[in-house]
């Protein structure tokens, strides 16, 4: 095993050696894909949906299958030490909450936690100094999240880690439930958590709250049943120490080192178990263009790690989760970035449908706006059933969602869940159009 990981981190993959190669085979999808579209809308639509149906149905029969049940880790006859790692970057707003949830956390064993400040300039370090019952590492510059992770694993003394975002805070049986699942099996090198937002003050942040109980728990719960998961969410997830280091680390390269540690753990045969049985709260952005960032880095990372690890994909070799997870996970990403630029051409082709006319004169304006609102009767009329049939599965995913949540569904809840299943999905759409839009210009990554 050590032989193998050790020809991986000597043979590290080139991702622009497989950048154009990519670009050049997504080019070639997204044009068959335009083409098929404008031969037959409905019949790629229809293809769409059906898809779509056969992807829900999976998820549907992994969850009565068994998916919907989690059974406590064994009880460990020795805890492990661990250390609670929080890399630190200007976060005086959150850090010090983030470091009492964490002290209040109860565990039998004994754990430490290690603060390692990013550079910051905003006066939080000095604070920190201060600070009683953490150890405190600093760095004089910024050298990245996934660096500051690296700096404290160097230098953290437990045989668990667990990875806490500066702006998140773990409940108090956090660490104790999380530890239990690595004696499930001696191939689990990492645990991650239910995440949920913290205290959302605002539409968008509870939208974002409903989108984190569906993603972090419905579905997480969901491919975890199969080995599936193929990120160890930032927030909040507990690692092995000794595999970390055997993998060589998180990737400081690469803008979302937790989907590519994942990923890796993968690819090598190591496990990532989730725990339900507890939950963190973490912060969310709370203005669209905070959001648009966020989601950028997330969809480009996305790409990243889609080019680094194109050879799990639809590989045997790695069972459902390479015939099945990372092709239907982040291969939707793609897709989606496809149908919103069809949506746009789209809109644009139906507004100068619309407008050409009333230069001709008014009325024929007006007759052209009546046939256009009734092709789109009809249109609505042969996809209603398939949208209703997707529609009871969501329904059906967003009540065992809101059951993981512990949360009991209530009016405040209706204008959120109409966003989020009408109105979000085409920003993310658009953030997934922009994130291609990159990759295919080289636009600079950022963090």
């Amino acid at each position: 095993m050590e032989k193998n990981e050790g020809r991986h981190k000597r043979s590290t993959i080139s991702i622009p050696q497989r950048r154009e190669l990519a670009i050049v085979g997504m080019v070639v999808v997204a044009l068959c894909v335009f083409i098929f579209l404008f031969i037959s809308y409905k019949l790629i639509f229809l293809a769409y949906s059906v898809l779509s149906i056969f992807i829900f149905s999976f998820y549907l029969i992994l969850w009565t299958e068994g998916a919907n049940t989690e059974k406590p880790g064994p009880t460990p006859k020795k805890w492990p030490h661990v250390t609670i790692i929080i890399p630190s970057f200007n976060a005086k707003s959150t850090i010090f909450d983030c470091i009492r949830s964490c002290q209040r956390m109860k565990y039998p064993g004994k754990f430490d936690i290690l603060v390692v400040d990013d550079g910051s300039t905003d006066g939080s370090a000095s604070l920190l100094e201060r600070l009683p019952g953490i150890t405190l590492l600093k760095s004089k510059v910024q050298r990245g999240k996934a660096h500051a992770l690296n700096f404290g694993i160097m230098h953290a003394k437990g045989e668990i880690v667990a990875c806490v975002d500066s702006d998140t805070y773990p409940s108090e049986d956090a660490l104790e439930k999380a530890v239990k699942h690595f004696y499930e099996d001696e191939r689990v090198a990492s645990v991650v958590v239910f995440i949920s937002v913290n205290k959302p003050k605002n539409l968008l942040q509870r939208i974002q709250e409903i989108e984190y109980w569906i993603s972090f728990g419905f579905f997480f719960k969901t491919i975890a049943s199969i080995d599936g998961l193929y990120v160890t969410p930032g927030p909040t997830t507990f690692y092995r120490k000794d595999i970390l280091q055997k993998l060589g680390g998180f990737d400081e390269q690469n803008l979302t080192e937790d989907m590519e540690i994942a990923l890796r753990m993968q690819k090598f045969g190591y496990k990532i178990r989730a725990c339900h049985e507890t939950m963190v709260l973490t912060e969310v952005p709370d203005t669209l263009p905070k959001l648009f960032r966020q989601r950028l880095r997330w969809y480009r990372g996305g790409v990243m790690n889609i080019l680094k690890y194109i050879d799990l994909f639809f590989n045997p070799k790695y069972g459902d989760f390479g015939l099945f997870i990372l092709p239907t996970a982040l291969g939707s990403g793609f897709f989606a970035a496809l149908f919103m630029a069809w949506t746009f051409m789209s809109w644009g082709k139906g507004l100068l449908s619309w407008i050409l006319p009333f230069g001709q004169n008014f009325s024929a304006g007006l007759g052209a706006t009546a046939a256009g609102l009734g092709s789109g009767i009809i249109m609505f009329q042969s996809a209603w059933i398939l949208g209703l049939f997707s529609l009871s599965l969501w329904g059906y995913f967003l009540i065992k969602s809101f059951e993981i949540s512990r949360t009991q569904p209530k009016w405040r809840h209706v204008l959120p869940l109409f966003c989020l299943l009408w109105v979000y999905p085409f920003f993310i759409g658009f953030v997934f159009l922009v994130s291609y839009i990159y990759e295919l210009f080289g636009v600079k990554y950022s963090w």
